[in-house]
């Protein structure tokens, strides 16, 4: 038992950790498309389906889904309160934003029809919300927030330690309260947390807006996974769900406009 969570947890790590560095490296819109991928809630899902059945996978990742809006709702507070204000006042708000559309979501018995128009209405809000941030190209900054050891450390750990957790109570919590606890933005939590003092509020506004774009894609990956896992069997569901997340992070890249000369970028401090 102790063996299998240590793996489960230096995997989940070792995800977390490799998202971070490219995600700092190549600037804010490849790190806010690379932070959106499913780099927490993809291997809890990939154990999930080596403890579970497929019936009970379905379940927790259509409820995953639906929960992804209380993401939407995480990133639109955020997004609106970073700029000139402090990590606390922002991500606390977020946070608790997050929590009271969760609740009553896990509650609800959803469909993957009610689960995609929840969804597609909250994140279209945020788009039409957060479009004046969202000023960025794929422009690389020549200063870049750099990843320190010890913050990849943290993160890496957070994801391991959340992973971890969610797998060890989901028999107890079943497959709907799994999904929507699954579908926390821990990692996007964790990189707020170190982000924001280092690069000031204003930019991770606009971090963030950018991120709203690319969360829709997880949802859409989670709905994938519900859809394929009972037909097709949890090893294809899962390479069909990665697919759909990868196309489209690849289409939001090509729609981005050309790199400006005056584009502002995201700076160390």
């Amino acid at each position: 038992m102790w063996v299998t969570a240590l793996i489960r947890a230096l995997t989940s790590g070792a995800v977390v950790v490799l998202a971070s560095v490219l995600a700092e490296l190549l600037g804010p819109v490849w790190g806010a498309l690379i932070i959106s991928l499913p780099v927490s809630a993809g291997p809890a899902y990939g154990f999930m389906v080596l403890e579970h059945d497929t019936a009970f996978v379905a379940g927790a990742a259509l409820n995953g889904f639906a929960a992804t809006a209380a993401t939407g709702v995480f990133l639109i507070v955020y997004a609106r309160r970073a700029a000139g204000r402090g990590l606390v006042l922002s991500l606390g708000t977020a946070m608790l934003a997050w929590l009271a559309v969760a609740v009553p979501i896990s509650a609800v018995s959803w469909t993957p029809l009610t689960a995609f128009l929840l969804n597609a209405a909250v994140y279209g809000t945020g788009t039409l919300m957060t479009r004046a941030a969202t000023g960025a190209s794929l422009a690389r900054s020549p200063v870049v927030a750099r990843p320190r050891p010890l913050d990849l450390i943290v993160r890496a750990a957070a994801v391991a330690l959340f992973v971890t957790a969610v797998l060890a109570l989901s028999s107890a919590l079943g497959p709907a309260r799994t999904g929507v606890i699954a579908a926390y933005p821990v990692t996007l939590t964790s990189t707020f947390v170190i982000l924001h003092r280092r690069v000031g509020g204003a930019a991770m506004a606009r971090l963030a807006s950018i991120t709203i774009r690319g969360v829709f894609g997880f949802g859409l990956t989670l709905l994938t996974l519900h859809l394929m896992v009972q037909p097709f069997g949890a090893a294809l569901a899962l390479v069909g769900a990665l697919l759909v997340s990868l196309t489209y992070s690849a289409g939001l890249l090509a729609l981005q406009r050309r790199p400006s000369l005056h584009e502002p970028s995201i700076t160390t401090r």
